[in-house]
């Protein structure tokens, strides 16, 4: 459904030379961060507005050179107009412009 925000947590397990193929990967999807870099893996964030384009990242993922698994971590689904709405926070609270 369109009205939906899946994040999601992957992480990737691959030799050390696939990094730059990794790294280039994720400069081509909007969708994907790489959030934590280690040598041999990688902790990536996902956000889509569909649980596919989710797994079928993770099929992708798979088929690059160098790539040892990829492992769904954690998946979230919220409503897109909940994530819309401003958070309050404590500034705000305290009367702190937003």
């Amino acid at each position: 459904m369109r009205d939906e925000h899946h994040i999601s947590s992957l992480v990737v397990l691959h030799r050390p030379d696939a990094a730059p193929t990794l790294s280039a990967f994720v400069d081509d999807h909007a969708a994907l961060d790489i959030a934590l870099q280690g040598e041999c893996r990688c902790v990536m964030v996902c956000e889509t507005d569909n649980q596919r384009a989710v797994l079928d990242l993770i099929d992708t993922l798979q088929t690059l050179p160098g790539v040892i698994n990829v492992s769904l971590i954690y998946h979230h689904v919220e409503s897109a107009a909940v994530m819309d709405e401003l958070v309050s926070t404590a500034a705000i609270q305290q009367g702190a412009e937003p």
